[in-house]
């Protein structure tokens, strides 16, 4: 997937709204005085690919939503994330090539987006010993820093549910097979259910 813009839609008429952001085509590089808003359009740019929205109070009272331009295998791709759904629940939409669909949770957004970039999500063991799937919340921590954390923890999904997630993740971006496969442990699982 190649980025290719950013746009935050105002929320009503004294909402705050970017002009179109446009990324470069290798590298993008944010310059401007501490206190002008780049943190928000990182973690914009987060949020439009799923991950879990953590904004200052006045930018959920003024913004609607975030609109992410990108290709995918040559085609048009465009994601918008409401920032404030109702009921604080998730809605996103994904246009791709003209078709569109609607999600109303995390999973199926991340579903979505998996099978658009090509990956096959690998069936996990959760903290709890049930199954568990990756979302993109939990994926792309591997290639998003929080400012506030730096490299000391370079590492932060918002939920920590998944079995030794870190490894996890890190094997699932590599292409390499999972630490505790659901397949391989479901028998185990099921006779200590059955227990």
């Amino acid at each position: 997937m190649r980025l290719k813009s950013l746009q935050v839609e105002p929320l009503g008429g004294g909402g705050w709204e970017t002009p179109l952001l446009e990324f470069g085509h290798r590298t993008t590089m944010l310059f401007a005085a501490n206190g002008s808003g780049k943190s928000p359009v990182v973690r914009m740019l987060a949020s439009a690919l799923g991950f879990p929205n953590n904004f200052r109070a006045e930018i959920l009272e003024k913004c609607s939503a975030v609109v992410l331009h990108a290709e995918v295998d040559g085609k048009p791709l465009t994601i918008r994330r409401a920032l404030e759904a109702k009921n604080g629940d998730f809605y996103a939409t994904i246009d791709r090539d003209g078709e569109q669909t609607e999600h109303y949770s995390e999973a199926s957004f991340s579903v979505a987006l998996f099978e658009l970039l090509g990956l096959q999500p690998p069936r996990l063991v959760s903290n709890k010993g049930t199954e568990a799937q990756p979302y993109i919340a939990t994926l792309l921590p591997l290639f998003y820093l929080i400012q506030g954390h730096g490299y000391s923890a370079a590492y932060r999904a918002p939920s920590s549910f998944i079995a030794d997630q870190f490894a996890e993740m890190v094997r699932f971006a590599f292409g390499l097979n999972p630490k505790h496969s659901f397949e391989v442990k479901k028998s185990l699982i099921d006779e200590k259910n059955a227990l």
